[in-house]
């Protein structure tokens, strides 16, 4: 069923094959565009797992006890890993719902069925820092473009991203993690892992150096599970232009 789903979007309803393509051969020239078939397969299964009750395994779950700080990626089970780990921890999330509304509706609901706090993506910083303090799991997800970041290395091109991580992190001093799930024949995993970076002391140096550490890690997962991360966006557009007229 995950390879039929993938070859009807690589074959019928290509929605935004051609970017999946170029951003494939970009971050990784010696594979083959076909793989995204099985990304997008596994990605679409994994809802229907989800609606049918299926969670995934869960690896490092102890570190997490008592709250911090973790980052965490858009792999193919997002929102199926997302949900597991809420039947254990307290979770709070910035987050963008999806521009589908039926798609809305449905993630929406699963998330907050499962305890997960939803945050707007601005304009919550205070609730942020409130999650901190009461325990919860306070989670970035910023392996996607944020027009109003900073350029920081990402498979070897500027990438827009968001400080928001880093400047929550270097404010609070909250204990730091990472979580990245993938899929493979015993089915879904999502590991937790602690994180040490070991920022300046200069305020704006240490937000710029855990922004660019934030992308490192990405790099580093997606690098050990291609297939497992959603490529359907323009990670890497410039915004030259843009920013040039503001100035």
């Amino acid at each position: 069923m995950r390879w039929l789903l993938g070859w009807v979007w690589w074959t019928i309803l290509p929605i935004r094959k051609a970017m999946a393509i170029r951003n494939y051969r970009f971050a990784f020239p010696k594979h083959s565009p076909t793989e995204l078939r099985h990304t997008v397969g596994d990605m679409v299964w994994s809802y229907v797992e989800l609606a049918m009750g299926r969670r995934a395994t869960l690896e490092g779950l102890e570190l997490m006890r008592g709250g911090g700080i973790c980052l965490a990626g858009h792999g193919g089970a997002w929102d199926l890993a997302l949900i597991s780990a809420a039947a254990h921890l307290p979770i709070t999330i910035f987050v963008k719902p999806p521009s589908n509304r039926l798609a809305a509706w449905f993630i929406t609901r699963a998330r907050t069925r499962a305890g997960i706090e939803l945050l707007p993506p601005s304009g919550s910083s205070q609730a942020a820092y409130d999650a901190l303090r009461q325990g919860r799991v306070l989670v970035f997800v910023q392996d996607q473009r944020h027009n109003r970041g900073i350029p920081v290395d990402f498979f070897g091109k500027p990438a827009w991203t968001s400080r928001g991580f880093g400047r929550i992190a270097n404010r609070t001093g909250a204990r730091l993690f990472g979580a990245w799930q993938w899929r493979d024949d015993q089915g879904h995993h999502l590991r937790f892992e602690t994180l040490n970076p070991t920022p300046p002391t200069d305020t704006d140096e240490a937000i710029d150096y855990l922004t660019e550490y934030s992308q490192h890690f990405y790099e580093e997962k997606i690098r050990q599970h291609p297939h497992s991360w959603l490529w359907l966006h323009n990670r890497w557009r410039s915004l030259r232009g843009k920013h040039e007229q503001s100035q």
